[in-house]
């Protein structure tokens, strides 16, 4: 065959694996989102897909690469492959949505995983035919391989950020699954009706040669591997395929954790690192590609990569501990732009702690296909043999880094354990695999090094990863807790008079420490149940630090309270917080579910009086709590009369994405109201229509004890009603519903991030305020009540001037509101609190 045509066989193929990474990486960003939707947003939940999909990859790259070894029609059962993944794709998908969500428990899970193994499978035969394919001329393996894969991870890590950043947010879930699926179809018409690729002979992979011979070093090193036993090559790069699988999925776990302390929480942060360590595989393969694996020995090269594996991967254990003094802080100007934050900080942290390792992964798989090639006549059996031990580590990896290491030893004893077995591998192979040569201590000499590492994590000072405030604020810490599911922080300031505690599950402030703050929670928790709500059972979706819950308690009506928590040891830090949360953790009547809230109206067969739900900001990782779906789930697990409460910020949501969420929940509750606490609202919605008399809301109010975080003047809470269902409807007939396949929270714009968005949502609300006739009947002193209202305007007021930065200005709306509204006690203590 002429030199023309294995460069267009060679380009055709590059090109064919390239779109199938490209989609095989779309398939996947997808399912994990759509798993996440089914079977709950949680580490768990994820990294049993993520193994499931490598499991399937592996164990179909083994499978197919053994079946297609002495096979010349290679090209059609490459082309059947690809009608297969397109078709499973469109299955799995369909049944995972339709199917899955009516299941529970175990039996859900091992049938989601089921149906992502099985595309997983057809998926994992087409590198090592397309390799089988590529060396048809008798190319170097390495060479030939690394390029192959190369081409392929490249297509892979952009699938994966076009995925994320792109096709989901504009296409939505179903359309995206749909063109990847449509793709796969193309490609498998291409290759069955062309039949390119339909007589490739068994191929015989020839040790590689330099051209114009081998160096002086190479020479040297030629001595040493002639002495190699060939079955020595081949099992040092099956465990060194394994060990980088391994070392690459485990730590991929334990860095996405480690960044959800130091950055921003959204799905275009973690998009974008999940596909840097592609793409540092791509680099490393393209560098694997150019250079080979040496015309000598390969088993050494293969040692001198993973021995730079190990260090990369300590060298990045010490700049992730340091990152917010190495990074953070000295570039702390630069990233003041939210955009820019969201993008530059998980870039730079990436380049320096992700994509060192992965480069060393890169280069180690193809040449371990190359040491497992050589000198054998079975190409796609040999590199699927490979590719099986590598996805076999991978799914191994994920396994251990997130039950195991993670929750018993941490971040950086996770880090080090992993260390530890690279480290023990290269050991290994030094001394059972590797001729003797030299003095004996040296190939011992790593044998005290794993071990030393392994007491190190096991035995050795704990390391904290504290989020970035912590380093700019004198804050003593109380309460550090690595789980599965986040890291908890609580801190004290030491600098200032209050001493004002703070707590974090990641980067994420669980509640603020202002008053806005803890009133908003407070009337999340209250509220249903001064409209008149007999609330006997409740669920709670987030508990926080309980300042909601602790609410909800104090209503003696209630009877249990089922509160479900993706980190359940914020129940131990709740005690920091007794004068506010009045010490709900240890109320007999609440029950703390561990695990996802939407997931858990999903499976439950309870129903509730109460639905209330008080989650992190929709785009910083709550995106799900805010689709129409959601509120379906919710209203669908309401007992009659019953009613659910929602925290609505006003902040990072553009006037359209605000207005958006109105509408949307307005959809699903057109009994609906919405409530203004200072900076934040309250979303209400019933079953029935909201009409209370004022009076028997008086008697709600005033029935609860004394609070000296919450105003309880049944005046001054109802004059922060703004919205009823009618008006939003009205307000918001053009608006976009948010959907589970189609969600703007999680896959926003950056307009979302512009700082005058609260003022700007602010002013919607203050200007559209409707009376407060809309739910309030048989009012007894109606201009009392109107010159609360009128007070709560000027209050609105007084807050978009100080955003302004007008605090003269500010400072008058609030003594005008004292005027308006003299018995309304809140406006003179705001004076003394801000000025």
């Amino acid at each position: 065959m002429s030199r023309v045509s294995d460069r267009h066989r060679s380009a055709a193929i590059q090109v064919l694996v390239f779109l199938a990474g490209f989609t095989f990486l779309v398939h996947e960003v997808s399912w994990n989102r759509l798993l996440a939707l089914v079977l709950g947003s949680t580490v768990v939940a994820s990294t049993l897909v993520l193994s499931a999909f490598m499991a399937g990859f592996g164990a179909g790259a083994w499978f197919w690469g053994r079946w297609t070894n002495d096979r010349r029609r290679v090209g059609r059962v490459l082309g059947l492959l690809l009608v297969g993944i397109g078709v499973t794709s469109l299955s799995s998908d369909l049944l995972i949505a339709r199917v899955v969500p009516g299941l529970s428990g175990v039996v859900a899970n091992l049938v989601a995983l089921t149906l992502i193994f099985g595309p997983a499978f057809l998926m994992g035969g087409v590198f090592p035919i397309a390799g089988k394919i590529a060396l048809a001329a008798g190319a170097d393996a390495t060479r030939t391989l690394g390029r192959l894969y190369a081409v392929e991870t490249l297509g892979s890590a952009l699938g994966g950020l076009a995925a994320g950043y792109l096709l989901l947010g504009l296409l939505g879930q179903q359309d995206t699954m749909l063109a990847a699926a449509v793709a796969n179809l193309l490609l498998a018409g291409w290759l069955l009706v062309t039949r390119a690729h339909d007589d490739i002979a068994p191929v015989t992979v020839e040790p590689a040669a330099r051209e114009g011979g081998p160096t002086r070093a190479e020479k040297r090193r030629a001595g040493t591997a002639a002495t190699v036993d060939p079955a020595a090559v081949r099992k040092t790069a099956l465990l060194g395929a394994f060990i980088c699988g391994f070392a690459m999925l485990a730590l991929q776990v334990i860095w996405l954790r480690a960044f959800r302390i130091y950055l921003i929480n959204t799905s275009y942060t973690f998009a974008l690192v999940s596909s840097l360590v592609v793409l540092g595989l791509f680099a490393g393969s393209a560098i694997c590609g150019r250079r080979g694996g040496g015309a000598g020995d390969t088993q050494r090269t293969m040692l001198q990569v993973l021995g730079l594996l190990a260090v990369t991967v300590g060298a990045g254990v010490i700049v992730l501990v340091k990152l917010p003094q190495l990074v953070m802080f000295p570039l702390q100007s630069a990233f003041a732009d939210p955009v820019v934050r969201i993008t530059l900080l998980p870039l730079v942290a990436s380049l320096l702690v992700v994509v060192p390792p992965a480069v060393c992964s890169g280069f180690a798989f193809p040449l371990a296909c190359g040491m497992a090639t050589v000198g054998r006549a079975g190409v796609s059996r040999d590199v699927g043999q490979v590719l099986m031990f590598n996805t076999a580590g991978a799914a191994l990896g994920p396994l251990l880094g997130a039950f195991l290491l993670l929750p018993r030893l941490g971040v950086v004893g996770a880090v080090l354990v992993v260390l530890a077995l690279i480290v023990a591998v290269v050991g290994f192979v030094q001394v059972r695999w590797r001729p003797a040569s030299g003095a004996a201590w040296r190939r011992h000499a790593l044998a005290p090094v794993a071990p030393g590492l392994i007491v190190l994590a096991v035995a050795g000072p704990q390391i904290n990863i504290l989020p970035p405030s912590f380093g700019n604020h004198d804050r003593e810490l109380l309460f550090y807790l690595e789980s599965v599911e986040g890291t908890l922080v609580v801190g004290r300031d030491r600098d200032s008079r209050a001493q004002a505690l703070h707590t974090y599950v990641n980067n994420a402030a669980v509640i603020g420490s202002t008053y806005d703050a803890i009133k908003v929670v407070k009337m999340v928790g209250h509220f249903p149940f001064f409209l008149g709500l007999e609330a006997r059972d409740v669920l709670v979706i987030g508990f926080g630090i309980g300042v909601t819950t602790s609410a909800i308690a104090a209503h003696p009506e209630v009877e249990s309270i089922d509160c479900v928590e993706l980190v359940p040891g914020l129940r131990d830090a709740a005690v920091f917080y007794r004068d506010v949360n009045r010490e709900v953790a240890a109320d007999p009547r609440l029950r703390i579910i561990g695990g996802d809230g939407r997931h858990h109206l999903q499976t439950t067969d309870k129903t509730y009086d109460l639905i209330s739900c008080d989650p992190t900001h929709p785009i910083l990782g709550s995106g799900s709590l805010y689709t129409r779906d959601y509120f379906e789930h919710c209203r669908e697990r309401l007992n009659p009369g019953g009613m659910v409460s929602q925290y609505l910020p006003l902040h990072k949501l553009g006037s359209d994405e605000f207005l958006g969420l109105l509408r949307t929940f307005q959809s699903v509750f057109p009994e609906c109201t919405v409530w203004l606490g200072h900076y934040h609202a309250v979303l209400l919605g019933a079953l029935d229509p909201i009409d209370v008399n004022f009076l028997d809301w008086e008697t709600q109010v005033a029935a609860q004890a004394y609070d000296p975080h919450f105003l309880l003047d049944a005046n001054h809470l109802a004059a922060t009603l703004v919205l009823d269902g009618a008006a939003i409807g009205e307000l918001g007939a053009t608006s976009r519903i948010n959907t589970d396949d189609r969600s703007y929270t999680e896959f926003f714009t950056p307009s979302c991030l512009d700082e005058t968005n609260l003022a700007r949502n602010l002013r919607f609300l203050q200007d559209n305020r409707v009376d407060v006739g809309a739910v309030f009947t048989g009012v007894a002193d109606a201009p009392k009540l109107t010159q609360y209202v009128r007070g709560n305007e000027l209050l609105t007021e007084s807050l978009l001037h100080q955003f302004a930065g007008d605090s003269r200005m500010s400072l008058d709306a609030l003594r005008r509101a004292c005027a308006a509204a003299p018995e309304d006690q809140e406006f003179p203590f705001l004076i003394k609190l801000y000025f």
